[in-house]
């Protein structure tokens, strides 16, 4: 019986957290969850123009797996983008956009990116 109560209580205030972040949430956050060096669309189009940085690959998207919290979403999207940018041989990433999908009961993030190699990397 108290087993039933806290698995009803758990679903009920795991269904009230958000399953979303909005997109300044989310840009302010992203970046920081990466190993890999983040440049926002302007940024990176400046660097590629000056031959600072090269496109490996463009249009990749990663569908992170679905976690408990938004931020595990945000932290396995986070670790999926690292080890694209690390399969294709860069060190950076230009991010395209993101969203997140109704998956059963649940949410799940994709993300959209580009990978990139840099020679001077800027600070995030």
């Amino acid at each position: 019986m108290t087993k039933s109560i806290i698995l009803i209580l758990t679903v009920v205030l795991l269904a009230g957290c958000a399953m979303s972040m909005t997109p300044s949430e989310f840009i302010d956050k992203f970046p920081e969850s990466t190993e890999s060096n983040f440049y926002n669309v302007a940024d990176a189009d400046i660097a590629l123009s000056t031959g600072e940085c090269r496109l490996l690959v463009t249009g990749r998207n990663y569908s992170a797996p679905i976690a408990l919290t938004v931020d595990g979403d945000l932290n396995n999207g986070a670790s999926g983008v690292d080890e694209w940018v690390q399969i294709d041989g860069g060190n950076a990433y230009r991010l395209l956009n993101f969203e997140w999908i109704d998956v059963w009961d649940a949410t799940q993030l994709i993300v959209y990116f580009d990978t990139m190699i840099c020679e001077k990397v800027e600070p995030r």
